[in-house]
């Protein structure tokens, strides 16, 4: 049966996202753990299943309009691959080796990614820009190397793909437009969602019942959002989602 409770979550994940462009995973997993009670290791990897759903949607939109940089997405996709599927093999050490202890260790864990993703976000709404030297964008190693340490936080956590990415753009990627910027930025969120969510699947850390539900509130939700987003200012929801991370981060912790 479909939860009440998940589907009101994922209208408000779904919309906050189609408003804001702040990336799921840093809304949702809190949420399920804070809220509803679901157990760390369940919530990262169904909000991953979640996130894969959605982004694959996003990113065929983007695809059709050419709002994306596909080289970038590839670029990235080298590091942030095998970076997922290493931060998905983490948990399942954490899982073997410390059984009683691991929830609580990913609780800490979340707790503290989610305070960089708020900073990331903070960052991105005030505008922050780096003066370094921007004639070029960075080189395919530098890319993936970046790629890597994202996907091994995603694979971990399930934040970072979306608010973390888009301040990493902002800071070191001047040269690529803002739409540009969104779409590549859902694009390869999308290859990395399906990698860690395929990887978390395996082992059997996706509640597919609580999936349906969220799915059924957030596909909506992001039509709503973008909906909305021509006709309220972002900017301020961007600061106030930073400070609810922050918030949930240190609850966490």
């Amino acid at each position: 049966m479909l939860d009440p409770l998940l589907i009101s979550l994922g209208l408000l994940v779904g919309t906050l996202v189609g408003l804001t462009g702040v990336g799921g995973g840093a809304l949702l997993t809190p949420l399920l753990i804070l809220v509803v009670g679901v157990r760390p290791v369940i919530a990262v990897g169904t909000d991953l299943a979640f996130a894969a759903v959605t982004k694959i949607v996003g990113a065929w939109q983007h695809s059709r309009h050419g709002t994306s940089d596909k080289r970038l997405v590839w670029c990235l996709a080298i590091g942030s691959v095998p970076g997922a599927l290493l931060g998905t093999h983490l948990v399942s050490i954490l899982a073997a080796t410390d059984a009683t202890g691991k929830d609580l260790l990913l609780t800490h864990i979340l707790g503290i990614a989610l305070l960089v993703a708020s900073g990331a976000s903070l960052l991105r709404a005030t505008g922050f820009s780096w003066e370094g030297d921007a004639k070029e964008n960075p080189r395919v190693l530098v890319t993936a190397t970046l790629g890597l340490g994202v996907g091994v936080l995603v694979g971990l956590t399930s934040i970072g793909a979306g608010s973390l990415l888009m301040a990493v753009f902002a800071l070191f990627y001047k040269r690529l437009p803002a739409a540009q910027a969104v779409g590549t930025d859902v694009m390869h969120g999308a290859v990395l969602a399906a990698t860690a969510a395929f990887a978390h699947g395996s082992a059997g850390r996706i509640e597919l019942p609580m999936l349906a539900s969220l799915l059924v509130g957030s596909l909506p939700g992001v039509l709503l959002g973008g909906w909305l987003c021509s006709r309220l200012p972002s900017q301020p929801l961007r600061v106030g989602i930073a400070a609810m991370l922050a918030i949930s981060g240190v609850r966490l912790l």
